[in-house]
């Protein structure tokens, strides 16, 4: 496709952007209004201290932390509306789970978190959970506030560094038995699997969206223009749901992969000397953290300076926690005593993850 092609679908795109926009479905609840809605819950609560918050067919909820409600299960929820569109502590029942194939993977990811949970203690348990699937409502509140202070929440967000690692070891598992196109396709296939496993949010579909582009392109025997993939991405979702582009996700996951486009291989250069593998970690971590400061620190106020560190010095253990907890979760699913033993041999590298969380968190 030409550059002129490119431009008139980005701008095409822009304006289907606006016209989305526009045109979206709004709830109009008012203050002192008794409402009872029944939809079904399509994201994580987000836990903060001892309440959960959610949005739930257009109205945002706010809720005690228990009980804990989660992703894919069905709600019943009354009450009164505090402010337009707007619920505190509204009466919610849960009344089943959906009946498709996207309530199965729900039933799953929640199978695969019980049995990291009864093979691990925690933190492990929790930390390995929000890894491979992002989930964090069950993490200790401690151990939380600690990823917050060295600037590593983003590890317990599934995000481009899960769908990369699954990518590349599911295709070079396939490659040995299957031509390259159907392993790609497979691959393809599975990836967008695990996007609906790890909770579809926003960082993960960003980076399933900018994974499928990457394989499309493989599949058509042309290079991938990461641009082109970041672009069409942030278009593509902006479009799902205009009101994305005000999500903290969306804002810090993009902001995060434009700095590692825009800036990465400046840094890569200016460390030139250092060891490949610590060179590209270091490198990555700078350029995505210079685009992200200001958002973290409007959203929440501090930044600490060791996190660029405390990042690369996690960085090597993550990809082995990634695939070691997709077998845990596999064998554990068939014996649950197979995956018992994996778990051992995950633990060290969890145990090395928590002691640098924690060596720093008190600086």
């Amino acid at each position: 496709m030409g550059q002129k092609a490119w431009i008139f679908l980005f701008l095409f795109l822009i304006f289907l952007f606006f016209w989305r926009f526009l045109n979206l479905p709004k709830a109009n609840f008012s203050p002192g209004q008794r409402i009872k809605i029944e939809a079904t819950l399509r994201q994580e609560p987000k836990i903060t201290g001892n309440l959960q918050k959610f949005s739930l067919a257009g109205i945002e909820i706010t809720t005690f932390r228990f009980p804990e409600f989660h992703y894919g299960e069905r709600l019943e929820v009354e009450g009164v509306v505090e402010k337009k569109n707007f619920l505190e502590f509204p009466e919610i029942r849960k009344i089943g789970e959906e009946k498709t194939i996207l309530g199965l993977v729900y039933r799953l990811r929640r199978k695969i978190e019980g049995i990291y949970r009864q093979s691990l203690p925690e933190p492990y348990s929790s930390l390995l959970s929000g890894i491979v699937l992002g989930i964090k409502s069950e993490m200790p509140s401690s151990f939380y506030n600690s990823l917050q202070k060295t600037g590593t929440l983003h590890v317990v967000v599934a995000s481009g560094m899960n769908v990369s690692i699954l990518a590349g070891t599911l295709v070079s598992f396939l490659i040995l038995f299957l031509r390259r196109q159907i392993a790609v396709f497979l691959s393809f296939i599975l990836i967008w699997f695990y996007v609906f496993l790890a909770g579809a949010e926003i960082p993960i579909l960003r980076a399933g969206i900018m994974g499928s582009l990457a394989f499309l392109a493989q599949g058509l025997g042309r290079e991938e223009d990461a641009w082109r993939a970041f672009g069409l991405s942030a278009l593509f979702l902006l479009f799902l749901n205009p009101l994305s582009i005000f999500d903290l996700g969306f804002q810090l996951s993009f902001g995060a992969t434009f700095g590692i486009l825009f800036f990465g291989s400046f840094f890569s250069r200016l460390f030139s000397r250092l060891p490949n593998q610590i060179r590209s970690d270091f490198s990555q971590t700078l350029a995505a953290q210079i685009t992200t400061l200001p958002i973290i620190l409007l959203n929440f106020g501090y930044y600490s300076p060791f996190s660029p560190l405390v990042n690369v010095l996690i960085a090597w253990v993550l990809p082995w926690i990634m695939r070691l907890g997709m077998v845990i979760a596999s064998f554990g699913l068939i014996f649950f005593f197979l995956g018992r033993i994996f778990a051992f041999l995950t633990f060290p590298f969890l145990a090395y993850f928590v002691f640098i969380i924690k060596l720093f968190s008190g600086l």
